[in-house]
């Protein structure tokens, strides 16, 4: 299983010369991957550190690589991936890039073409919108009639032991590979017992809007090399966040269907988009 998530922007002054207003751009992605004995890894990342450089069809290639290695189900949580890709994809078509064919027709395996578009397709390897899971199954009142991650990630931890076992111990970074954090443990108590919000643990970026803040702030502000490093470092921890929220989750729903003890899922079986 594959667990994906996006940091994209779209301001009324384009970044770059030649786009429009409002005019999406990707610039960051995180990437987490649960195998079927159980196992998790953040696989890998991508984000743009580069000052002045348009970054969706480089983050496309990247992610491209990522999950380009194996047919294991894609989940995403909520549209907006899929809407970015289809932004990339309509941005590609209309540029000289010499992989856009091969670029193009990738996207078009893994996503679902969108509203207004002209051209129709639902890829074979279509992500998985987590969120309607959650809509579909689970709800709790700790979230507060919100299905948002930054509400069901809580509650979930709240209220499974499994989890709370698991992560109150330090094996992120350690057990579990990760590329921003070291011998980290998710599970942290507030006074009156309850688990902490894993967001609320962040430095700085915690959120998407602060997200979009910092990467304005290291494109258009001057910085020194210390400053833009810790606003990147921020981003990165933010985005692993992400993905790592949803490993979780599904962590917790695979828990309540008696598929995982200790830990390990053997045999699990894979989502699909069907």
């Amino acid at each position: 299983m594959h667990f994906i998530d996006f940091e994209t922007t779209a301001v009324a002054i384009p970044f770059h010369k030649g786009k429009r207003p409002y005019e999406g751009i990707a610039f960051q992605f995180s990437h987490h991957k649960m195998f079927e004995d159980g196992t998790i890894e953040h696989t890998g990342e991508y984000i743009c550190r580069e000052k002045g450089k348009f970054p969706s069809f480089e983050f496309v290639r990247k992610l491209k690589e990522q999950l380009d290695k194996d047919d294991g189900t894609i989940f995403r949580y909520a549209v907006h991936e899929n809407t970015y890709l289809n932004i990339i994809y309509k941005q590609l078509m209309e540029s000289n890039e010499p992989d856009k064919g091969i670029l193009c027709e990738w996207i078009k395996t893994i996503t679902q073409s969108g509203k207004d578009s002209i051209e129709k397709w639902a890829g074979e390897r279509n992500m998985v919108d987590m969120l309607e899971l959650v809509k579909s199954y689970y709800y709790h009142i700790d979230m507060k009639g919100s299905n948002s991650i930054k509400a069901v990630l809580p509650a979930v931890l709240n209220n499974s032991r499994f989890l709370k076992d698991k992560y109150s111990k330090p094996i992120y970074g350690n057990n579990i590979k990760s590329h921003n954090y070291k011998d980290w443990s998710w599970i942290r108590l507030n006074e009156d017992g309850s688990v902490k919000d894993p967001y609320k643990l962040l430095d700085g970026v915690n959120n998407g809007g602060l997200a979009l803040a910092a990467y304005g702030k290291i494109q258009f502000t001057e910085l020194n090399a210390q400053a833009r490093d810790d606003i990147i470092n921020e981003l990165l921890r933010y985005c692993e966040l992400d993905t790592m929220a949803m490993v979780m989750i599904m962590e917790c729903f695979l828990y309540r269907r008696g598929l995982c003890e200790s830990g390990v899922m053997p045999g699990i079986p894979f989502i699909t988009s069907a």
